[in-house]
């Protein structure tokens, strides 16, 4: 498949489905690719937040399971339940590749934490569009087990980091979504002269 340029992989890119995936998997060098790409996210300060844990294969297991624990503290258990866990193995398999990404601020901040927050999202589009541009589907995960902080730990996370969710990676079984967005004149302001301020306060 051809890869899409820059402007093409922003308009195509769409959240897939886990049942739309196939389960063909995806080369390391492939995913180490897509791991670059995020890695030149903007930071402020320089600080490059963004960690990140790659799950294929039979690793995919060490995800759920650690997901079905968090799932389970959650619900106010020790460990989790046969069922859940057999739900979230397969729930896992359904993509052949998995990221589990998070925040870990330097020692001694620099940046509040809600900017170390941004960059790692900035990371996250960032690779999702180099997915796009190979071919690839991207779900972002951040539900509550995928946020708990025993995922963090379970998956060796710095003790200082947060989780900032889960990211599904695979080949889409079938033709992409087709995405809508509303006109971008709707959400714009132009201010061209410096008095606009004024007349806009006129106005009301």
């Amino acid at each position: 498949m051809e890869a899409l340029d820059l402007l093409g992989s922003i308009r195509a890119r769409r959240t897939v489905d886990l049942n739309h995936l196939r389960p063909d998997p995806i080369e390391p060098a492939t995913l180490k690719s897509l791991l670059e790409a995020a890695n030149w996210a903007p930071s402020h300060g320089k600080t490059e937040p963004w960690r990140f844990v790659v799950f294929t294969g039979e690793g995919r297991l060490m995800l759920a399971e650690t997901l079905a624990t968090s799932l389970a503290l959650l619900k106010g258990q020790d460990q989790p339940e046969s069922e859940m866990l057999r739900q979230q193995r397969e729930r896992q398999l359904l993509a052949p590749a998995w990221i589990a990404v998070a925040v870990e601020p330097a020692e001694k901040p620099r940046m509040p934490f809600y900017e170390e927050q941004w960059a790692v999202a900035c990371a996250v589009q960032t690779l999702m569009l180099a997915a796009r541009s190979v071919g690839l589907a991207s779900k972002w995960i951040s539900n509550a087990p995928s946020l708990h902080p025993n995922t963090a730990r379970a998956l060796g996370f710095a003790e200082t980091a947060s989780m900032m969710g889960i990211i599904a990676l695979g080949y889409i079984d079938g033709e992409w979504p087709v995405g809508e967005r509303r006109p971008i004149a709707d959400k714009v302001r132009w201010i061209e002269r410096h008095d606009e301020r004024a007349s806009i306060e006129a106005r009301g």
